[in-house]
């Protein structure tokens, strides 16, 4: 899939910035033993290959306001299952969505301040023409999470 052929020396590189994507080359490279060139090199290139996708950070959603969460199964009539998602990544309490295959056809991770404003999603995502079935599962601790 990918023209770029990773060595242990290019997982240790994606392992330190998994772990904190703000660390400077310089300190992974003295960590690795290799100049912060490399690294810098190495990372380029994983990018230009797209194995790095991008930066991102990881935020406390609790402290944010969004204290419920959870996983949206959604069943869409056949042929809607394009213009259902679309309609979806517009919704700003909408963090990510999948498709799948099975008995439902998306799984869409959501977010709410309290109990009533997922009520709330949950009756807009109802009313999204199209959705056929849609059934909320709370997310009641994370245990892990990887960053997206």
């Amino acid at each position: 899939m990918f023209g770029l052929e990773l060595d242990e020396t290019d997982y240790k590189i994606l392992e330190i910035l998994r772990r904190d994507a703000r660390t400077p080359f310089t300190d992974v490279g003295r960590d690795l033993e290799i100049s912060d060139a490399t690294v810098h090199v190495r990372v380029k290139k994983m990018m230009d290959e797209g194995i790095i996708k991008r930066y991102t950070i990881v935020v406390d959603e609790e402290a944010l306001g969004t204290n419920v969460c959870g996983f949206v199964l959604i069943n869409v009539r056949p042929g809607s299952l394009e213009e259902v998602a679309n309609q979806l990544v517009e919704n700003e309490d909408v963090s990510a969505i999948y498709e799948i295959h099975g008995p439902n056809d998306l799984i869409v991770k959501v977010g709410a301040g309290d109990l009533n404003e997922m009520r709330d999603l949950m009756l807009k995502i109802r009313e999204i023409p199209n959705v056929a079935t849609s059934e909320l599962t709370t997310i009641f601790k994370v245990w892990k999470e990887k960053n997206a």
